[in-house]
């Protein structure tokens, strides 16, 4: 390794190239919008991220983001990567290892990543630094034509705009606890992005959604128990949808095991794709 920076010093022009280049063959394609606003939700320190430096380039590099997550000040880590041509050669571990006394400084309790489930080797490299799956998520994707939205008439919800910190009073109608990039801080750092609706029966909120129509995120929806399978999450989505400018919608790091989430997105003709763990070690 040439040498090492903490990445406040590095642009963030630099940044972006080193990570366009360093996921330019990953199972999934990012274009700059999207990784730009990845960042900015997830929290994403540079004083907390470390890089290696080669031939006067970025070539290696961890993006750390902060924040809490179960209550615990917790680093997340929003990309690990090498450029192709430098891979091999060991550069995560080293920089995991060089970065782990910063983030103790910073009073970090926890250190949180998410991997794909086939990726075996990067796997191998979390496990040996202490990492321990402590979630199993599946994302859905489709074209925003082929969803299957049908009007229901069971509800007929007054569907309004809501503002992002109205949202923790109805965090009780999931069914699983977001993953850092779909939690209520990181909607709270991307509000000026995202769009927020709530659903209303007798003026009580029922249900929530919040979508970034420029990337297609669905990064929240939810019903309140007790009113489901009446249209409601439906009515929700379809009226996300007007608001929409990307062809396609996601929805990343559903828990596997939600079965009312899973379940929805089903019937609205959402397509299961990659499947990724959630990974943990204490700090």
């Amino acid at each position: 390794m040439t040498g090492t920076i903490s990445l406040s010093q590095a642009t963030p022009q630099q940044v972006l190239d080193a990570f366009m280049e360093a996921f330019s063959d990953y199972a999934v394609g990012f274009t700059r919008e999207e990784i730009e606003r990845m960042l900015e939700r997830r929290g994403y320190k540079p004083a907390l991220s470390i890089g290696a430096v080669a031939d006067g380039r970025i070539v290696a590099f961890i993006l750390n983001g902060y924040g809490t997550f179960q209550g615990e000040k917790t680093c997340y880590d929003c990309g690990t990567g090498t450029v192709p041509a430098y891979r091999g050669k060991g550069f995560a571990g080293k920089l995991f290892e060089q970065s782990i006394p910063t983030l103790r400084e910073a009073g970090v309790r926890n250190y949180l990543l998410e991997v794909l489930c086939d990726n075996e080797a990067a796997i191998k490299v979390y496990r040996n630094a202490g990492f321990k799956v402590c979630a199993n998520y599946d994302c859905y994707n489709q074209a925003v034509g082929n969803l299957n939205i049908k009007a229901r008439t069971v509800a007929n919800p007054d569907i309004r705009t809501l503002d992002p910190d109205k949202l923790g009073t109805m965090e009780m109608f999931t069914d699983f606890t977001p993953s850092w990039q779909n939690s209520l801080e990181s909607i709270s750092r991307g509000r000026d992005g995202l769009k927020i609706k709530g659903a209303f029966l007798d003026n009580e909120a029922v249900g929530f959604c919040v979508t970034d129509p420029s990337t297609g995120d669905l990064t929240q929806i939810a019903v309140r128990q007790d009113v489901r399978r009446r249209g409601i999450g439906t009515a929700l989505l379809a009226n996300a949808l007007t608001d929409f400018r990307a062809q396609r919608i996601k929805a990343l790091n559903i828990e596997a095991s939600c079965k009312s989430l899973t379940g929805f997105l089903s019937a609205m003709n959402f397509e299961k794709g990659l499947s990724q763990f959630a990974m943990m070690r204490p700090i």
